[in-house]
């Protein structure tokens, strides 16, 4: 019986060491940006962080620029969204038209 007890904080060790051990930035790191040009300054700069910060930007954007155009939304100016965000014809325009950068 004692035998099992020290396997077991054999293992319990080893497996706590092992989780100890592992590196947490792959686990909170974001996906990186698809796109490696840039044409506006505002995502270039979010996507220097991950994919996620390049979104919430993006959305900040949207948000403000609502006030000066309703009914704007995401496929106003991409044609496709994750994971590629392909932009339209037309849309980095009127993505300077609103104020971006």
């Amino acid at each position: 019986m004692a035998r099992f007890g020290l396997i077991a904080l054999a293992l319990t060790l080893v497996g706590g060491l092992t989780f100890a051990t592992m590196s947490p930035t792959e686990a909170i790191a974001g996906k990186a940006c698809s796109r490696k040009t840039f044409e506006t300054k505002m995502v270039a700069d979010a996507c220097k962080v991950d994919q996620g910060e390049a979104k919430k930007a993006m959305k900040a954007f949207l948000k403000t620029a609502k006030k000066k155009e309703s009914g704007l939304d995401c496929q106003s100016c991409h044609s496709k969204l994750a994971p590629s965000y392909p932009l339209k014809d037309g849309a980095l325009e009127h993505f300077k038209k609103l104020g971006g950068e």
